[in-house]
């Protein structure tokens, strides 16, 4: 940082570029650079210095003229003007235009041809800013009071050295997306109090990349919607968020930071400095307020509105009129703050459910009690909280695969007719409760072990304590069970109990494990059995699938056996009348064992000896 000193004028200065296109200088005993500051970080230290820093030409450096210029009005309709001077000027020479209280309806046409760096042209009647882009030296531009009504984002654009910008009490309606953050524009305060605005983007409430002082909607005519275009989001920003926003005495729906759709405590860590100011403004205290709650007082009282002692909350009735500092403390109100949330919440025929954003208890709370549902929701609201659902007095029987599982904090099936769940229940968390208290199940699913057995509450309702259900009983006695699972064919008897002292289960797993353990022998013994009785069977076939080794010297006195079912009268034929002779007519020699069996032989020797001597078996 460049350091210049002038010790005989307003004490010695810092040269402190902000954005690195400002010529802005700070004062060395500047409160900036306290412990107090310094403490948290850069980005504090020039928030700091984005308020307190002044452009040079506040500052009387060596070589540098600073004139005041005059206009001169050519029309009664205030169309038309120059500037004018009988000064000489240079390079180096800046110039301050001021005409307030007056009748200008546009700045005068030779402006661009002078190193202007003040305009205050308050109290006039300009409708439109115009073209001032050539203007690259202008530091500040005043135009309150005027009868503007729209602010294009191309206005401001290409002007680095724009740094104060006051278009207060006009009459603008609607401002285009990104109008402090155009490239080459980095504007460090912003003031359009008291005009008409109905909506804003989020885009001209928090700056993305650029450290700002001040920007201020305070006053303004009309309650105000906040939206998100162009799905802004803090994330994408390369250093942190850093600014005042002031919307005192103005009523908003949604707080800004709320419709980024990032929780509060990650929205702690990109926007470090700078605070909010809510001043006397009264709030919706739903649900998007409710998600500042779970801050520190110091961080709630940053993000959420400095001067928290003026704010009430408007809505929900309950909470009107209650001062916010006052509701952030008493707990035994935060249940009230909630939303009724529309989209994605499931409605499918007879089965309405009625959805409620609760954040103080990081629920989404689904309510589909009593409406003849036959299955769970197969939709629910996109949501970062924890999923509520009231499914009790339904028709539910089967509990199958829902993506949102995962989410579950709890479920309530109480009178519903539950007899399964499918292997899907795995998909559920230790940190759910699943209340089925009127089930009539009779097992559950193996997976159902990967879980606390905890997260159930089978209330009264048991299932058989037979030798198929041992495993839960086991199950549950291992992972320490505190809800009880009751026999349903006994009498005050849980399935851990029944585990315990039932014997009949371990004798017939033993007989089971004996005739499982003979089952491979049997297999042994039949496998030997048919080998034997079908060894020439299997000679026949190794001869015709094993290669012959070449290195053996052997005549063979048949070029063919040919084996078949002899006591099939029409393969014997075929092979008799066909087969045969298309051998002879290839000039290759046939063995047929009906035909050419030697006499006083059984046919197994006749099978070995006529392999031996066959050049193929077939």
């Amino acid at each position: 940082m460049l350091v210049v000193l002038f010790p005989s004028v307003m004490g010695s200065y810092t040269y402190c570029s902000i954005d690195g296109m400002k010529d802005l200088w700070c004062k060395n005993q500047s409160s900036c650079y306290t412990d107090y500051h310094s403490k948290y970080g850069f980005e504090f230290i020039n928030q700091c210095l984005a308020c307190e820093a002044v452009p040079e030409w506040e500052i009387p450096l060596p070589n540098v003229t600073y004139l005041s210029i005059d206009v001169e009005i050519t029309n009664v309709k205030g169309t038309e003007s120059v500037l004018v001077t009988d000064q000489e000027f240079n390079s180096t020479t800046y110039f301050r235009f001021v005409h307030s209280h007056g009748y200008l309806q546009k700045l005068p046409r030779n402006t661009c041809e002078f190193n202007i760096v003040f305009i205050d042209v308050s109290y006039n009647s300009f409708e439109e800013i115009g073209n001032i882009s050539c203007l690259q030296t202008l530091d500040t531009l005043k135009m309150n009071k005027n009868r503007i009504t729209f602010v294009s984002n191309k206005t401001f654009s290409e002007m680095p050295k724009l740094r104060y910008v006051d278009l207060s009490s006009n009459k603008i309606s609607k401002l285009d997306f990104n109008i402090l953050n155009y490239p080459r524009t980095n504007i460090l305060h912003f003031y359009i109090n008291a005009n008409n605005l109905r909506q804003l983007d989020v885009g001209n409430v928090l700056v993305l990349n650029n450290t700002i002082c001040r920007v201020s909607y305070k006053d303004n005519n009309f309650p105000i919607k906040i939206s998100n275009t162009k799905n802004f989001n803090p994330k994408e920003s390369n250093t942190f968020l850093c600014g005042n926003i002031d919307f005192s005495n103005v009523r908003l729906n949604i707080h800004p930071y709320m419709i980024l759709g990032t929780s509060p405590r990650e929205l702690v860590r990109y926007a470090r400095c700078g605070k909010l100011e809510n001043r006397g403004a009264k709030y919706d205290c739903d649900c998007s307020a409710a998600e500042f709650f779970n801050l520190e007082f110091s961080e709630f009282n940053r993000i959420f509105g400095n001067v928290l002692t003026s704010s009430t909350c408007q809505d929900p009735k309950p909470l009107r009129g209650i001062n916010i500092k006052d509701l952030f403390y008493n707990t035994s109100l935060h249940h009230l703050m909630i939303c009724d949330v529309q989209d994605g919440c499931p409605k499918v025929g007879n089965c309405k459910c009625v959805c409620t954003s609760q954040p103080i208890t990081d629920s989404l709370i689904i309510d589909c009690s009593n409406q003849s549902c036959k299955d769970l929701p197969d939709v629910v609201p996109d949501t970062r909280h924890k999923l509520v659902l009231f499914m009790e007095g339904n028709q539910i029987q089967s509990v199958s695969s829902k993506y949102y599982f995962k989410d579950v904090k709890s479920l309530d099936l109480a009178r519903n007719p539950v007899q399964s769940f499918d292997e899907s229940v795995k998909n559920f968390t230790n940190d759910a409760n699943i209340i089925i208290t009127d089930h009539l199940l009779k097992s559950l699913p193996r997976q159902v072990q990967l879980l606390d057995p905890n997260v159930f509450r089978f209330g009264q309702n048991g299932i058989p304590c037979n030798c198929d259900n041992r495993w839960i009983g086991e199950w549950r006695k291992f992972k320490k069970a505190r809800y009880p699972l009751f026999c349903s064919n006994f009498e005050n008897i849980s399935i851990e109990d029944y585990i315990s002292h039932s014997t009949d289960c371990d004798l017939k797993q033993d007989t089971l494990l004996f005739l499982y353990s003979l089952i491979p022998l049997i297999i042994f013994i039949v496998i030997i059995w048919k080998l034997r009785h079908l060894r020439y069977d299997v000679k026949v076939l190794k001869s015709q699938f094993l290669p012959t080794d070449k290195n053996i010297q052997r005549s063979w006195q048949t070029d063919v056996y040919i084996s078949f079912d002899e006591d099939n009268d029409d393969v014997r034929w075929f092979v008799l009348h066909i087969l045969d002779k298309f051998c002879r007519r290839r000039e290759l020699s046939t063995y047929i064992a009906c035909r050419d069996s030697w006499p006083g032989s059984t046919d197994e020797q006749n099978i070995v000896i006529n392999l031996q001597i066959a050049n193929t078996a077939l």
